[in-house]
């Protein structure tokens, strides 16, 4: 179970520029489109990772794909992608795609007795942070370069130990000037909140190294993690205007919440707060953003599948106004109820937004939501489970 708290999936892939115009043309005709799908059940599960040269339709099998043992984490930062596989040592591999649309290794760290990468936090071709998580172990920070796929420093972020913690899981990355944003969890030694609390940990960037944990009581710990660079339900995103978001989980009695930390501050706003499960009709998970006024989460029409999605699918895509505090609603009927954990979105084009829907092992479909009228169409349908990651190639 617990393999699900931390991430999800789906990402993509952007070409490298190697040789001749001719070639660069090949190889952009055979990948346009790529996708990241894993299917089977724990802990016998196989990931896919694959392209198209066309737009998917109908049902989209996977029999051109490089297989993987375990589920697949994605993550894309310029022209390439990179997979974590759930399981020990942690393995961060590099992909680009070769003429014929097949994706290729080209770099890869480890980090030994660890199993999955929460989030990667892209800053530039050469600087880069990743969370790094097991179940009974202390999690890392890691700093690599992209370039070379070497991990450069493991941050100490002792600080952070809190008496009474058996478990501490690193949840989310977001970074504002100088400054690294971390969500961290704490369990106690029966696996319930260590306190019912959403907790940040502020990090130095210039200098590497921790300046305080910051915490609200007004919603509850955080679960999932991602970044912008990932394919999840993010529990922390960035407006334009500078100012942090961060999503507090529904627990004893506290609801589903948004806080905030200003531009220029490294404190929570105690002059906002938004009670998604009062507003939304239900617990929510993750924060998905793509600029003023298109701001979605995963509302639960059953509190008992929330928020681990037990049993049944159970969420919705929901519409909310940051800044008004304010929900449209269930954003199409015509969508089947899904499990929140497994929830991306993501845009490539001006006016419509993707989105996956994962259900049951035989349900599993790509959404589009245009933003200029809020219509939804079912774009394709997987054959194999679940997807990780749709995206446009060269995007």
């Amino acid at each position: 179970m617990k393999t699900n708290f931390l991430l999800i999936i789906c990402a993509i892939l952007l070409l490298g520029t190697q040789a001749c115009k001719d070639d660069d043309d090949d190889v952009t005709a055979a990948a346009n489109y790529v996708l990241s799908v894993t299917g089977g059940a724990y802990p016998n599960q196989t990931s896919y990772l694959f392209s198209t040269k066309e737009f998917p339709t109908g049902t989209v099998g996977t029999s051109n794909a490089l297989e993987s043992a375990s589920s697949a984490f994605i993550y894309q930062y310029g022209n390439h992608i990179y997979q974590n596989n759930f399981g020990a040592p942690t393995t961060l591999r590099k992909y680009s795609f070769d003429a014929k649309g097949k994706p290729q290794e080209i770099g890869s760290f480890a980090i030994p007795g660890l199993n999955t990468i929460g989030a990667a936090l892209f800053i530039s071709e050469t600087e880069a942070y990743a969370t790094v998580s097991a179940f009974g172990v202390t999690p890392k920070l890691v700093k690599f370069n992209p370039s070379n796929m070497q991990v450069t420093k493991e941050l100490d972020l002792s600080g952070l130990n809190k008496a009474g913690a058996t478990e501490v899981y690193y949840l989310g990355l977001v970074q504002r000037g100088k400054n690294i944003f971390m969500g961290v969890n704490y369990q106690d030694a029966g696996f319930n909140n260590l306190e019912d609390k959403v907790f940040v940990a502020v990090i130095d960037r210039s200098t590497d190294t921790f300046v305080k944990l910051i915490s609200d009581d007004r919603s509850s710990q955080m679960w999932n993690g991602g970044t912008v660079s990932s394919f999840s339900p993010n529990v922390m995103i960035k407006d334009a205007g500078e100012d942090i978001y961060l999503m507090g989980y529904a627990n004893n009695g506290k609801p589903s919440g948004v806080l905030r930390i200003k531009n220029n501050e490294t404190t929570f706003d105690a002059s906002y707060f938004f009670n998604l499960s009062t507003t939304t009709g239900g617990p929510c998970i993750g924060l998905f953003h793509f600029g003023h006024d298109q701001t979605f989460t995963v509302s639960y029409t059953k509190a008992a599948a929330y928020p681990f999605d037990s049993g049944d699918p159970a969420g919705q895509y929901h519409k909310i106004n940051l800044v008004n505090k304010t929900s449209s609603g269930n954003i199409s009927t015509s969508i089947p109820l899904l499990k929140g954990n497994s929830a991306f979105m993501t845009k490539w084009e001006n006016d419509k937004i993707y989105l996956n829907v994962a259900g049951t092992a035989s349900a599993n479909s790509i959404y589009s939501y245009q933003i200029s009228n809020g219509s939804v169409k079912k774009e394709f349908d997987l054959a194999s489970g679940a997807c990780n990651a749709f995206t446009l190639n060269n995007q």
